[in-house]
């Protein structure tokens, strides 16, 4: 790279020396005569030949340049991703990758999971240029799919992952031509899948033809030979073909030119993967796609670059040459037929085309997860069933977080009729804990690979709740606000699901908006509700007797984290391993941790503690 901006600048720096030694040979052109005189345009003439040629060239040299800065990016921001480094990740993602729709408030795990935003699942995916892939990423993250679905993006997955060149290309082609937004896409597929009129206009095709040869014949017969001004009598059935075309053509253009600055990206991306072959259901299907139904002698990405140099000129309207010329010539008459003919042609078939680009970026985005992590697993889907209704983990860790102070742990959620019961001092990893459970099931269901060594579970309905705030504006309190999220869990855990999966409840410090006494009730109440219901899930709190009563402490499964206490010279220190232990937790830190803070010598009374 270092090499191409170096014979960049050479280059600047010898056009520049061509371009004054043109004007120098054009000075003494204008002030020598005789021999000098033809000397002088003679060098001139071969210098500016001299100055196109070091443009061309310039211009090959600063797309290799743009090509391996382009190249190299891609590469920096997957150690970035590696090293969780998701700020500097931010700043470095081009605009219109960054930009992200909302997410509704109230999505089921959205939020709770970290699956959008800055240090989040889709950033933890490799890039994804174009509008159509961002959004099928999306959707695998956010909606819950079939084991089928998973299963076949997972073999597509793992026969991408080690195309590395390939990936790396296909990104860097999107981002070198890609426009400022995502966006623009819907209007075009609208045009291209709308019915061409021009093409079966006749008359018009007739009269754009007839009627501007017609203009210009008199035009020049009047003005070289003295005609009358019969041009006048063509001038004005021409302005009212004129005035008809450009009111019907305008809004076709401009749907049509929306999609321009996409399809510059869309046509080498094309390209480079039209003709390779693969094994994976997915990826084969993908490939047929761009040639489905036959493309009448070219290929997908011919027939896009050939629409992408019409609408390079349908941009041009607004060019002064163009807008002057138009009425004379009927340029938006010629144009349009053209338009119209390419829709009629390939309109139907353009939108398969995008959307299977979109599904391959998409595909591969999840691929580089693949790569970047060769200690993590594909998981297995176990039909739903008696007998396979439990989430099962070795060495899960949560996947956002640097891989070097991730502490993994054995996990098994389920089977129906119980629960996981997490409990544990303040900051030793109980919602850690929820949240990589939940994570990972994401990922599993998108068909990427976890962060774990072996996993197994159902296909299920992620339900969370963890992350609640009050709201003013609504005047809901932080406790209702946290039942209202509950009654969508204990809703969704009711309704009997078509494909027979069960929900997977995460609910973290649950009810902790509330006093003691009630919340005990009234979590007790929310669990057995959701072990009736047949809903498999784990619970987090700092109430030691949640699950102390008769009919569920048999169907609890206790598990804690710990927090080690050292007393040090400047006062008692807290550290934590992150280990999941069997049991319940026989330790708490809120007293030591005021003590680590400097607040150890308030008015306390342990015996207040119940």
């Amino acid at each position: 790279m270092a090499d191409a901006r170096a014979r960049s600048t050479r280059m600047s720096t010898l056009r520049v020396g061509t371009f004054l030694a043109v004007a120098g040979a054009l000075l003494v052109f204008d002030l020598a005569d005789g021999a000098t005189e033809t000397a002088a345009l003679v060098v001139a003439a071969v210098l500016s030949v001299v100055f196109l040629v070091e443009v061309a060239a310039h211009r090959r040299i600063r797309r290799e340049l743009l090509w391996n800065e382009a190249l190299a990016a891609v590469a920096a921001e997957g150690l970035l991703r590696l090293d969780r480094a998701w700020a500097e990740l931010d700043r470095a993602l081009p605009e219109g990758e960054r930009l992200e729709p909302d997410v509704d408030p109230g999505h089921a795990y959205a939020r709770d999971l970290d699956v959008t935003g800055r240090a989040s699942l889709i950033r933890l995916a490799g890039p994804v240029t174009s509008e159509h892939g961002r959004s099928l990423l999306r959707g695998w993250l956010l909606q819950e799919g079939s084991a089928h679905d998973a299963v076949a993006r997972r073999d597509a997955v793992s026969e991408l992952a080690p195309e590395v060149d390939l990936r790396h290309d296909l990104t860097a082609l999107g981002r070198i031509d890609a426009p400022d937004r995502l966006d623009g896409l819907s209007a075009f597929l609208r045009w291209a899948e709308g019915d061409p009129w021009l093409v079966g206009a006749r008359w018009i095709r007739i009269a754009s033809w007839l009627l501007p040869a017609l203009l210009l014949a008199t035009v020049l017969g009047d003005v070289l030979l003295g005609w009358r001004p019969w041009w006048l009598l063509v001038a004005l059935p021409q302005l009212e073909v004129y005035r008809r075309v450009t009111k019907g053509v305008g809004a076709d253009f401009g749907a049509a030119t929306a999609g321009g600055p996409p399809l510059r990206a869309y046509v080498p991306q094309l390209e480079l993967l039209e003709g390779r072959k693969w094994t994976s259901p997915a990826l084969v299907l993908l490939s047929s796609r761009w040639t489905e139904g036959g493309t009448e002698g070219g290929t997908a990405h011919e027939a896009l670059g050939s629409l992408s140099r019409l609408l390079d000129t349908a941009e041009s309207r607004r060019n002064l040459v163009y807008a002057t010329l138009a009425p004379v010539l009927l340029l938006d008459a010629h144009v349009g037929v053209r338009l119209d003919r390419w829709r009629q042609r390939y309109g139907a078939r353009a939108r398969g085309w995008i959307e299977a680009l979109g599904e391959w970026e998409a595909l591969s985005a999840l691929a580089a997860v693949a790569h970047d992590h060769p200690d993590w697993v594909f998981p297995t889907f176990v039909p739903p069933g008696p007998g396979g209704m439990a989430l099962s983990a070795t060495a899960l860790g949560h996947p956002l977080l640097p891989p070097a102070g991730c502490v993994r742990n054995d996990v098994t959620v389920g089977p129906p009729n119980t629960f996981l019961l997490v409990t544990g001092s303040n900051m030793s990893g109980k919602s850690t804990l929820l949240r990589a459970i939940g994570a990972n099931a994401v990922l599993a269901q998108a068909g990427a690979p976890v962060c774990a060594s072996e996993m197994h579970l159902p296909p299920v309905r992620i339900r969370t709740s963890m992350r609640i705030d009050d709201s003013l504006a609504e005047g809901v309190s932080l406790f209702m606000a946290e039942l209202l999220r509950v009654r969508t869990i204990v809703e969704a855990a009711s309704v009997d699901d078509p494909g027979g999966r069960p929900v997977l409840y995460l609910l973290d410090e649950i009810l902790h908006g509330t006093n003691t006494a009630e919340r005990r009730v009234a979590a007790r109440g929310i669990v057995r509700h959701l072990l009736a219901a047949g809903a498999i899930g784990a619970v987090s709190t700092h109430d030691l007797r949640l699950a102390d009563t008769e009919d569920l402490s048999g169907r609890a499964h206790d598990v804690h984290f710990r927090e080690h206490v050292e007393q040090a010279p400047g006062g008692t220190r807290l550290s934590f391993d992150y280990t999941l232990r069997e049991g319940i937790a026989t330790t708490r830190n809120a007293l030591k941790l005021l003590e680590a803070v400097g607040l150890g010598g308030l008015e306390l009374d342990e015996a207040d503690l119940d």
